[in-house]
């Protein structure tokens, strides 16, 4: 079965993982809500940019436009 959702890792040392989890324990909130929350108007953007395109099954892979 083909997921709909992709995992993104992020490394973060002791240092800045720290401050981030005590805001996250302090609002109450996931690091991961933050982290996309975060990330959704990049992401927006992104997607505005670069839309989604069928592939097409003639074209190959290496054919970059």
């Amino acid at each position: 079965m083909k997921r709909n959702s992709k995992i993104v890792q992020v490394e973060l040392n002791t240092e800045e993982w720290l401050p981030l989890s005590r805001y996250a324990a302090k609002e109450k909130r996931s690091i991961r809500g933050i982290a996309k929350e975060q990330l959704m108007p990049l992401i927006q953007e992104a997607k505005r940019k670069f839309p989604r395109q069928s592939i097409n099954a003639s074209s190959p892979i290496d054919d970059v436009n």
